[in-house]
């Protein structure tokens, strides 16, 4: 296509713009040396003139439109045979730099023409590397997304976990700059070449970082449990230290990094049923109950325990029902309890004399108080005192061995003492009950509220007043500072 194709334009400032695009294309075509970048300015300006002017002109025929059109993508065709020329030394960047065009502007992002023949033999295979990276992406993705469920459920984001997520979401960014869009693409090439990279290898490099990041992400995601013991560890020296509400708040952030552990759910009901929060603590505790948990169905029947205590009617049969729910957990949890863990045991066999005592109070008038029952009690009820006797002696016997193998004490030790003075005392054994007494003055650390209210309900003269409280808000057992389970 010649010039004489130009004089069929009416519009001069179009006709005039088209051919000085075409002339200083033929100046740039006769340059005997390597192009300035005052050269590739001129050409390349010439075209965004071009560009305006068709945008500008809206009085011409669509004949007009079309031999102007067919003009331009024959100029434009002659242009993209220079693109060699043109991006040498990188000099098209640096124009880019200054005149920061719009990337719809084409002509800006001239990529040299590289041939069929001439394609590396690297190169051939940069699909196949841009679709694995695409799928790294695309899983990697999908594990940030649920670490960072993990760190927000609870609200916020503490440094730890902030620059955890931080540090994958930014190479993710720049990978998946580099791989899906046109403009990271360039970014990326451009970053390679600075560090001396082949550009036959850079699909190779960018697959590398997205599977680098898959993995980072998998292990990140992975290591939650990790996250889960930090805070798990932090609920327990606040519960210990009786910050309650800062210890809801770790074991909240322990079950969201690690929900199947049963620890967690166990050690924030205990704290919920102190605050007699009964409804939440239940929820929890059964959360535990449900995986076979030993310590959360001990907890569970201790709540029965405590809401009980707390109501202000109950009738005859209903609590007879919840006493025998109790009663059942316990025994349950003497079945599946480790005979390793002589503390669980113990509290167990506490817990079930305690409710055995309760139940046959129960069953014989439930408006009678507890200390009235005992004292008259008959042999319809003997069974169930009896058996209570055996578990608090049993439970008595277990914490002599513990107490004499650990010096702490732990919540809920002694408690089968003030329990097993009162049928002393009930069944004629005067000596027996004082001496029992004495023992639960000075041993007893209950593990509740509700036991401490339990020892001023038996009558133990002012012994509750002797009571150490230490573990009062612990409500449960010594917690293992090695790791949730």
């Amino acid at each position: 296509m010649n010039l004489q194709a130009l004089r069929e334009i009416s519009d001069p400032n179009l006709r005039n713009t088209i051919h000085g695009y075409a002339q200083a294309l033929e100046q740039f075509s006769a340059l005997a040396k390597e192009p300035s970048i005052h050269n590739i300015f001129q050409l390349l300006l010439r075209r965004d003139a071009v560009d305006r002017s068709l945008h500008q002109t809206t009085k011409i025929s669509l004949a007009e439109q079309s031999t102007c059109l067919a003009f331009i993508n024959h100029l434009d065709n002659r242009l993209k045979q220079q693109a060699d020329n043109i991006t040498e030394n990188g000099k098209l960047e640096e124009c880019r730099q200054s005149r920061r065009p719009s990337e719809t502007d084409w002509w800006w992002w001239l990529e040299p023409y590289i041939s069929e023949a001439t394609i590396h033999k690297y190169d051939r295979f940069d699909w196949v590397w841009n679709v694995g990276s695409c799928l790294c992406l695309i899983i990697a993705t999908s594990f940030l997304t649920a670490t960072i469920q993990a760190f927000s459920i609870v609200g916020g984001f503490d440094i730890l976990q902030l620059f955890s997520t931080l540090s994958q979401a930014t190479g993710l960014v720049l990978i998946a700059g580099g791989t899906l869009t046109d403009k990271g693409h360039r970014i990326v090439k451009q970053t390679l070449r600075r560090f001396n990279i082949p550009s036959y290898f850079h699909a190779e490099v960018i697959l590398g970082g997205a599977v680098l990041m898959l993995i980072i992400s998998f292990a990140v995601n992975q290591s939650l449990p990790i996250f889960a013991q930090h805070y798990y560890r932090q609920g327990l020296a606040a519960q210990e230290n009786g910050n309650l509400y800062v210890a809801i708040q770790h074991y909240k952030e322990a079950i969201a990094f690690n929900s199947g552990s049963t620890a967690p759910h166990t050690r924030l009901a205990q704290v919920y049923q102190n605050l007699e929060r009964f409804a939440e603590a239940e929820k929890e505790y059964k959360d535990g109950v449900l995986k076979g948990d030993v310590e959360s169905i001990n907890g569970l029947g201790t709540l029965i325990l405590a809401v009980l205590a707390e109501g202000d009617e109950a009738s005859e049969q209903g609590l007879f029902s919840e006493l025998l729910d109790a009663e059942v957990l316990f025994r349950i949890g003497l079945n599946k309890v480790d005979p390793n863990n002589k503390q669980l045991e113990s509290q167990l066999h506490t817990n079930l004399g305690i409710t055995l005592l309760k139940r046959a109070v129960a069953e014989r008038d439930p408006e009678k108080t507890q200390d009235e029952l005992i004292l008259d009690s008959d042999a319809d009820h003997e069974i169930l005192f009896a058996d209570a006797r055996h578990h608090l002696t049993k439970a008595i016997d277990l914490e002599k061995n513990l107490i004499a193998t650990q010096a702490e004490s732990f919540p809920g030790q002694g408690m089968a003492f003030c329990f097993l003075a009162a049928l002393d005392v009930a069944e004629g054994r005067p000596n027996e009950g004082a001496q029992s007494w004495q023992y639960c003055q000075e041993s007893a650390y209950p593990a509740s509220i509700e036991q401490y209210e339990d020892v001023m309900r038996l009558g133990g003269k002012g012994v509750n007043m002797h009571l150490n409280t230490e573990h009062l808000l612990e409500s449960g057992f010594k917690p293992d500072h090695h790791g949730s389970h």
